[in-house]
């Protein structure tokens, strides 16, 4: 393992296990979710000689369960920041189709197209796990979802 794979690792986890200790359901869910989607990315790479030669197939179907899972999070939860962390994962989406179609786009150029979006994504989580315990501070309540009252 490379020291940025392990320092992005120990980022996910930090943000994912403070977002699922102090988070409300929203945030617990996304951090489940991102840190589980982590996890099987590293298992679904192409090994070394070929990996971000072609598409990353594996990577792909990753990519495709996390952005379903974002996207029914986003629609339910009755905050706005799901709906960003979703659409920064279909930015991801977007770059397995830009290789998809042009098999001549850069290993190096796919590879930091796919990582870069998992930041913005992992700072947002963090962001709005903060928020949430703000929200608890000053109102007592921070109600997770839009379509039933669960707690």
């Amino acid at each position: 393992m490379t020291t940025n794979v392990i320092l992005f690792a120990l980022l996910q986890l930090g943000v994912s296990g403070y977002a699922a200790w102090r988070g409300g359901k929203p945030e617990r869910f996304v951090a489940i979710a991102m840190f589980a989607a982590a996890f099987a990315t590293m298992i679904a790479y192409a090994p070394l000689s070929r990996r971000f030669a072609g598409a990353e197939f594996g990577v792909l179907a990753v990519d495709v369960l996390l952005f379903a899972g974002l996207t029914v999070i986003a629609l339910n939860a009755n905050r706005y920041w799901p709906m960003a962390v979703a659409s920064l994962q279909l930015a991801s989406l977007i770059v397995h189709l830009g290789k998809l179609l042009d098999l001549t786009m850069g290993g190096w150029a796919y590879a930091l197209l796919l990582k870069l979006w998992a930041y913005p994504m992992l700072l947002t989580l963090l962001v709005a796990t903060m928020r949430h315990r703000r929200r608890l501070v000053r109102y007592g309540v921070d109600r997770p979802w839009t379509s039933f009252d669960a707690r």
